[in-house]
């Protein structure tokens, strides 16, 4: 294998399912692989040929310094590598891009920091470590706040003139979304909010944030920053900030959910099947995932169990979907009246609501519209659907037709 076949990729004992790939991909073109690794099996494979270049995840970041010829200044300043370059003359030499990655997720946000205080949520573990060493060198004041020790969630509000919060913990991380570490209330001054987590798209911490109108920024901007860093290192090609922003937000795009909320009967389920054939990707549409879950349709559930017990199941059901990314998720008619629906939607969403006139809806199969009627009904829903809607589309003479204008509307929205 030679140096212009051997390829790129990243090293780890248990490696799952990744962005990085795919970002390397659109950054540079690079072969980039999956290399899963035993401890006892780290020296032949730093000292193979199998590899041009790699990245170095958990637990092997501190392990790998020992094997190396040289490491760069941030990397020794840090005392552990993220990527590992084979130089000309065949020493290793190990680099932390996770300190750029840090320092451009700060940045994006815009703000004039120096001489401010932030508190780090989680600042004495791995990722906190290097987030307290970023700000420091931003010329900020920062502090630790961590479960035990001085400075604690408890005493959070001893820091209320803190001007930027960073969370560092995996709290929220998916599959145990959303989540969060602690609230923001006890920071009245804030400016600015950095997670690191990237997935899910928008933490409860960045939802939190959203509501109390604080700008914020998610994890995968330092994903791709950090690996922009590694391309040159690797290459010798430049990645600007604008191209690494570009990056981003595809990625972003081609991860996130579309959820369509409307009335029963709006034809969520038919739009949903052909957005997903548009866009090709999974389709899931709640009340089916739902009726295999409690072995009857969602109508005979309601009439027996009562529409209480039927929210909460629904509730439990859109947990578990709405923290994957990447689908269409048709929602049934009433999942905007629980809030906590919302979050659950919002965290990976963009939420789409179908509007279809009241004239056109049909009652049968659903217990609720025949109840109560589907004016009344409407008057109490469309209110929220369109509070939670991101995106309006009227719906057309048919589910294709409809679908056709959703995929338009989103393009022409350009939300990630």
């Amino acid at each position: 294998m030679t140096a212009t076949t051997r390829p790129y990729g990243v090293l780890g004992r248990v490696l799952g399912h990744s962005y990085t790939p795919t970002i390397y991909r659109e950054l540079a073109g690079l072969d980039y692989r999956k290399f899963e690794r035993e401890p006892e099996e780290l020296e032949s494979f730093v000292r193979s040929g199998e590899w041009e270049g790699f990245n170095v995840t958990i637990p092997y970041k501190r392990d790998l310094v020992a094997y190396m010829d040289e490491l760069s200044p941030v990397a020794e300043r840090m005392g552990n590598i993220n990527t590992v370059v084979r130089l000309p003359d065949g020493r290793l030499r190990g680099d932390n891009t996770d300190y750029y990655g840090f320092k451009v997720l700060v940045e994006s946000l815009g703000l004039e920091l120096a001489d401010k205080k932030a508190v780090v949520f989680g600042g004495s573990g791995g990722a906190g470590s290097t987030a307290m060493m970023v700000l420091t060198d931003l010329g900020m004041r920062a502090v630790s706040i961590d479960r035990s020790g001085k400075h604690t969630y408890e005493n959070l509000d001893e820091h209320a003139d803190a001007a930027l919060a960073v969370n560092c913990t995996p709290v929220g991380m998916f599959p145990a979304c959303p989540k969060a570490p602690c609230s923001l209330t006890a920071l009245p001054r804030l400016e600015g909010l950095v997670d690191i987590v990237y997935n899910p798209a928008r933490t409860a911490l960045m939802m939190e944030a959203d509501r109390l109108g604080i700008p914020n920024v998610g994890g995968l901007l330092m994903l791709v920053a950090q690996a922009a860093q590694a391309v040159e290192r690797y290459t010798g090609r430049t990645v600007g900030r604008e191209r690494i922003a570009e990056v981003t937000s595809s990625l972003a795009r081609s991860e996130r959910n579309i959820a369509l909320i409307g009335m029963p009967g709006s034809g969520k389920t038919r739009v949903g099947q052909q957005i997903a054939a548009r866009l090709d990707c999974p389709h899931v549409d709640i009340d089916w995932e739902l009726e295999q879950r409690l072995s009857c349709s969602c109508s005979d559930y309601i009439v027996d169990a009562g529409e209480e017990a039927f929210r909460r199941a629904e509730s439990d059901c859109l947990a578990q979907i709405a923290a994957r990314s990447g689908q269409v998720i048709s929602c049934g008619g009433g999942v905007v009246t629980q809030p906590e629906n919302y979050d659950l939607l919002r965290q990976n969403s963009i939420i789409v609501m179908l509007d279809r006139p009241i004239a056109e809806l049909s009652k049968a199969g659903r217990p609720l519209s025949q109840r109560d009627g589907v004016e009344a009904l409407a008057e109490r829903r469309m209110p929220l659907y369109r509070s939670w809607a991101d995106i309006i589309v009227t719906s057309r003479e048919s589910a294709d037709a409809t679908a056709r204008e959703a995929v338009r509307a989103l393009d022409a929205a350009k939300i990630a």
